[in-house]
């Protein structure tokens, strides 16, 4: 008798352990996955943030998706006929700096994510030494990434203008023409 509630405690507690084993073994590879996720976003935002960079300096081709670098050569290629300027090599792109940069995965699937950036651009004008004197654009960009071949690829931009420095010296004419006329007016 004694042998057989030996036995009994033995499977029980043979049984315990080895749905304690079988917990943990769940819960370490559910904690896995999750890990490895955060890891592919956090990539994914590494590697975002390298598009708008190399977006900036014009050499984002590497990033886009096969459908998006067909889009692009198409719209390239009829944007061309306009095209008065061609930009050079040394465009005088100064400074790129992103203000603020977030991505995520599309809840819906696994392979698509979106990525937001405001990014702020500085150009080095003419020979002036002056920082006042540089060209500043200030833009949002809203991107879609799919994955492609396990890798991920931009394959929609959209940009948004949000500043211009040119912007406040247009103010400042503006107002200056406006102060000039009234005066002309007063004066008469």
């Amino acid at each position: 008798m004694k042998k057989g509630w030996i036995m009994l405690l033995l499977g029980v507690g043979l049984a315990l352990s080895l749905g304690w084993g079988f917990n943990q073994y769940t819960a370490l590879h559910k904690a896995r996955q999750t890990i490895a996720g955060y890891q592919d976003v956090a990539a994914l935002n590494q590697r975002s943030e390298d598009f708008v960079r190399a977006y900036a300096q014009g050499k984002h081709q590497e990033f886009l998706s096969k459908a998006a670098a067909d889009r692009f050569a198409r719209e390239d290629n009829r944007e061309k006929d306009h095209e008065d300027v061609h930009m050079s090599e040394d465009n005088g792109l100064k400074n790129v700096e992103i203000k603020q940069l977030y991505t995520k995965k599309v809840k819906e699937r696994e392979d698509q994510a979106e990525s937001y950036a405001t990014v702020r651009l500085q150009y080095e004008l003419g020979g002036s030494n002056s920082p006042t004197d540089d060209y500043i654009q200030t833009f949002s960009m809203y991107s879609t990434w799919v994955k492609e071949n396990g890798e991920w690829k931009v394959n929609d931009v959209e940009i948004t203008l949000t500043g211009d420095s040119s912007d406040d010296e247009l103010r400042r004419q503006a107002k200056e023409a406006l102060e000039n006329a009234t005066k002309a007016r007063d004066g008469e």
